[in-house]
């Protein structure tokens, strides 16, 4: 039989505790023991083992929380880089910089430059250059690389809700600066009571609207309703339900029923109907250009079994929001007998579109750029022509949208989203004096705009800004016991 292998001479490890910098910190030590029978080799490696495993734990638990000072530490890795980003002072200028050495001699420099980008999230595609006859087949290759990986990850941030972590007693005011800090939702605070009350906030990656609601509740606070409306804090009625009871949450969104009214049509009783004012509110940082919501998909059942059915053709389902963060609807349904007391549970659907991150494009001496064209990601601009009309220059173009199945009305609301302008000689800006639609299709729209230069187009540029995604998705909503007049 093998004998183990020992060490020659009676010696130990030992893990003693000592002090470096004012905190505990573990050492190993090898001492004399005399008394002691040879330790067998293979003992000795197990111990050594986890003596390491004590001493690398101690050392993560001693690193320092940037957090830890503050309550709040934010679940979501996505969120933290979307704070990164708003640090950065100097972003336009940074992400030309880190583009130019997506084509340097160097693939390490290549490689850091895209990983750099990478890291700095989708804000930096409003400030990438546009894709270009003359760039390098390396440059493209990465240029198209990281701008579907940024739309992946702007997708995710549109479909997701913002994530708070928050923990702990402070007053009305510092929770909701902390909501807003790290959500990137912006909540007016000015001129709103009871922000001196103190609430208790124990929020774990809790989804924005769950804990903006549980804040409000807390401070018998409310949001006052209204169509493209912001976020206009109002003290709650004392009769009104808690918000965390009277709204329906799915994502960024929040759902709640506003008005319930029955309509007795004496002439037709066919054509009596309850109607619903929905409230639809989505997190301040979106700005969505097209809603529907499809009737076919709503289920109500009333508490003694009724289901109401959808009045579908004879109403308004499609909305165009008008900016703000609030959408008010008027949805009609069968009319339910006098038995039923309330809409024990509702199930519906909503189609939403959410445009992306601005895209600049840009034509240098916009008189000889006819028909040139520029694409950044799914936006691609065609300069059809630029030309003098007596005192005033029009300069031409076609957008277009790649459709990937995008529906023609999301189409519509995504083109009110643009900005045209030209740099003059003198490197200023100049903004249009007008602009009209000469045509569009269900992927194309064709744009006039007009402008008064005393010098004339040469030397000039002409800059066209507009979203280069068109993120759709569609929600689920439940919203329970509703009730019945």
């Amino acid at each position: 039989m093998a004998r183990q292998k020992c060490f020659p001479a009676p010696f130990v490890f030992a893990l003693s505790e000592v002090t470096k910098h004012n905190q505990p910190f573990h050492t190993m030590a090898l001492i004399h023991s005399p008394k002691r029978k040879p330790f067998p080799l293979a003992r000795l490696v197990q111990l050594f083992t986890v003596i390491i495993a004590l001493y690398s734990s101690e050392l993560r638990a001693q690193q320092p929380d940037g957090d830890t000072n503050d309550t709040q530490k934010q679940a979501s890795s996505s969120q933290r880089k979307a704070k990164s980003q708003v640090d950065t002072n100097d972003l336009p200028a940074l992400v030309i910089k880190l583009s130019k050495d997506l084509d340097d001699v160097k693939k390490s420099v290549r490689d850091a430059a895209e990983a750099k980008l990478l890291e700095m999230g989708p804000a930096v595609v409003e400030f990438l250059p546009a894709v270009s006859s003359d760039a390098s087949d390396e440059w493209k290759m990465r240029t198209d690389r990281l701008r579907l990986a940024l739309q992946e990850m702007e997708t995710e941030e549109y479909t997701l809700p913002s994530l708070v972590t928050l923990n702990g007693a402070m007053s009305g005011r510092e929770a909701l600066t902390k909501i807003t800090e790290w959500t990137g939702n912006k909540i007016e605070l000015a001129d709103v009571v009871n922000l001196d009350r103190e609430v208790i906030t124990d929020f774990d990656a809790t989804p924005f609207w769950q804990a903006f609601d549980e804040v409000l509740d807390q401070l018998e606070l409310t949001v006052a309703a209204g169509d493209g409306g912001t976020l206009r804090l109002v003290p709650r009625a004392l009769t009104a339900p808690l918000r965390v009871a009277a709204g329906g949450y799915s994502g960024v969104f929040r759902l709640e029923p506003m008005v319930v009214q029955k309509i007795n049509s004496l002439q037709d009783p066919a054509q009596s109907s309850v109607q619903i004012q929905v409230l639809m509110s989505w997190e301040p940082r979106l700005a969505p250009v097209f809603v529907k919501f499809p009737m076919e998909s709503m289920v109500l059942v009333c508490d003694d079994g009724q289901i109401l059915q959808a009045k579908l053709n004879e109403q308004e389902t499609e909305f165009v929001p008008t900016g703000g963060s609030q959408l008010q609807v008027s949805l009609s349904f069968s009319l339910p007998t006098r038995e039923a007391k309330s809409i024990l549970r509702w199930n519906g659907k909503v189609f939403v579109s959410i445009p992306g991150k601005l895209a600049s494009l840009e034509f240098a001496d916009p008189m000889k750029a006819n028909k040139k064209s520029a694409a950044v990601g799914n936006l691609q601009v065609v300069l059809e022509k630029a030309r003098k009309n007596r005192d005033i220059y029009e300069v031409l173009v076609g957008v277009s949208l790649k459709s990937d199945g995008k529906s023609t009305d999301s189409f519509r609301g995504w083109s009110n989203i643009n900005e045209a302008f030209i740099i003059n000689q003198e490197n200023e800006r100049v903004d249009h004096v007008g602009w009209s639609t000469t045509r569009m299709t269900e992927s194309e729209i064709g744009l006039s705009y007009l402008f008064d230069i005393e010098k004339g187009l040469e030397g000039c540029k002409f800059l066209f800004r507009a979203p280069a995604t068109l993120v759709e998705q569609t929600i689920e909503f439940t919203l329970e016991d509703v009730p019945l007049p």
